[in-house]
């Protein structure tokens, strides 16, 4: 049968402080992108880059859904695939001790093959 399902997802996380249903929401999707079993890839950049260090999550509480921290588990858990941007990771104390599971150092070369045939949400 012909499927319309793209061959992944790919969904970029630029915001942290201040907007927690901002975080939960692309992590929400990607669980469930997931719970579909499509390839799903959250990338991490500008200050979305904070979500990477771990323990950071633990402060976000969204009004409209469960825990950040809750969400980013469930994520990890499923296999969810973690890329960080290199640049913006550092600006942010993000360390190889102190990285989320099934996280990796991701730049701008490796994000575009990634990209390639993914559709792409951007919070």
């Amino acid at each position: 049968s012909m499927s319309t399902a793209p061959a992944g997802y790919l969904f970029t996380l630029t915001h942290f402080d201040g907007d927690p249903d901002r975080v939960a929401t692309p992590l929400a999707l990607a669980v469930d992108a997931l719970a579909t079993g499509t390839d799903t890839l959250l990338w991490l950049t500008v200050n979305g880059a904070k979500l990477a260090r771990r323990g950071a999550a633990d402060a976000l509480v969204p009004k409209s859904f469960p825990p950040v921290a809750e969400l980013l588990a469930m994520y990890i858990e499923s296999g969810g695939r973690i890329g960080v941007c290199p640049p913006c990771g550092k600006t942010h104390g993000v360390t190889e001790q102190n990285i989320v599971a099934n996280a990796q150092w991701m730049g701008a070369s490796a994000l575009l093959l990634e990209a390639r045939d993914r559709q792409v949400f951007s919070f």
